[in-house]
């Protein structure tokens, strides 16, 4: 065959195969996007009825539709909007046809949330405090904070629901409060609540070993207008759960009494091994102990300030004269820190270790002769302490 002869043989045989090709993936689809539902992404595609076709965004298929005999799809609720991206693409596709695609703007989340609470109440009286969702798709989990003199006191993940959600706060201490919520995305939204004095005494529990015995008498009477209860049980230890189950009874104890201030001095007869995974017994005083024993610690300090609605203030144990005895208090004081980590708006450490042992050594004066209880002056300078802290919160 002539070169010429077969060179216009070959040119059309590509057309015909383009033309072929054509035919076998059909006309491409449209598409179009819509933002009018608050909340939502909808999407249209239109085509040649009968054809599925695949809706997807950042690779990920979304809704598959066919297209009906009026040529056209509608989808209502294709995809939320989102916080954390607003320019989004939305993907149609036909197996063998062109894609297409659209990008929209959804609205930014500044002004999304809302918050609206009493002008005021009184302290120890729970806030509730009304989050709503404007774009009313309740999906984004949320922070409320109480914050008072400028910090958080107490906060609550909350995931408002489709219209609102009420959460309860309770401020302790009298001022000018502030209920915020925040997310990664938006910016904080608040509202103001004036904390009045309180009207009825302020319930203070204090808890422990043999070391709260007389150092709860001592609080009683350097808080005359509070109603101090005592819960002290000699020889227990977080570490002796036989002889009492010292997280079960904070437990118990926050339930019913309420406490808006609990006193803790405990730890002087710990040492004892803690279980571990596998039954094994973990000895005192090793990094694993001292993490098992801070976990206690924690749990006990969750129930006693009740989601925030209360304040912990656990003392620490000051040197004693025992070597032995002296490695185990550094133990349980090093657990304390760690315990009390994140829950610094709920939970004071009141360290006595630079009042009663200044200088991380033993010192004879104010301890009673077994090297470890306070005496009467000893009590009354923990107490001291312990007064000074809550008056910093704003209890007293």
């Amino acid at each position: 065959m002539p070169v010429r002869r077969l060179l216009a043989a070959t040119v059309l045989a590509a057309v015909l195969g383009v033309a072929a090709q054509a035919h076998a993936q059909g006309p491409p689809v449209g598409l179009t996007t819509t933002t009018d539902e608050t909340g939502w992404i909808g999407a249209s595609v239109a085509g040649a009825p009968g054809t599925q076709v695949t809706l997807s965004e950042s690779g990920q298929a979304v809704r598959r539709v066919t297209i009906g005999a009026t040529g056209t799809a509608t989808v209502r609720h294709l995809a939320m909007w989102g916080c954390s991206g607003l320019a989004r693409t939305i993907v149609a596709s036909v197996a063998g046809t062109p894609a297409a695609a659209v990008t929209v703007a959804t609205p930014s989340c500044a002004g999304r949330f809302t918050v609206s609470a009493p002008r005021s109440v009184r302290a120890g009286s729970p806030i509730a405090a009304r989050i709503g969702d404007r774009w009313r798709l309740g999906n984004l989990p949320t922070l409320v904070c109480l914050r008072l003199r400028g910090r958080n006191v107490q906060c609550v993940p909350a995931t408002p629901g489709a219209r609102s959600r009420t959460v309860h706060l309770t401020p302790v201490r009298t001022g000018t409060a502030a209920v915020t919520v925040t997310t990664p995305w938006t910016a904080t939204v608040q509202a103001a609540v004036r904390v009045r004095k309180r009207t009825r005494p302020l319930r203070v529990l204090a808890a422990g070993d043999s070391m709260m015995q007389v150092l709860d008498s001592t609080l009683a009477d350097r808080l005359p207008d509070a109603r101090v209860r005592s819960d002290a049980h000699v020889s227990t230890g977080i570490t002796k759960p036989a002889l009492l189950d010292w997280p079960a009874q904070a437990r118990r104890l926050a339930r019913a009494q309420h406490p808006d201030a609990t006193v803790v001095f405990l730890g002087a007869n710990d040492g004892f091994g803690l279980p571990l995974g596998g039954g094994r017994q973990e000895p005192c005083c090793s990094d694993a102990w001292v993490a098992a024993y801070a976990q206690r610690a924690r749990t006990m300090m969750e129930a006693y300030s009740r989601a925030g609605a209360g304040r912990v203030y656990w003392l620490t144990l000051p040197v004693p004269r025992s070597a032995a005895f002296a490695r185990i208090y550094a133990a349980v004081n090093r657990a304390l820190a760690r315990a009390a980590g994140d829950l610094a708006g709920t939970v004071r450490i009141v360290d006595l270790v630079p009042a009663i042992s200044p200088g991380g050594h033993f010192r004879q004066a104010l301890r009673q002769p077994d090297g470890v209880h306070l005496t009467p002056a000893g009590d009354r300078v923990a107490a001291r302490l312990v007064v000074a802290a809550m008056r910093r919160d704003g209890l007293l």
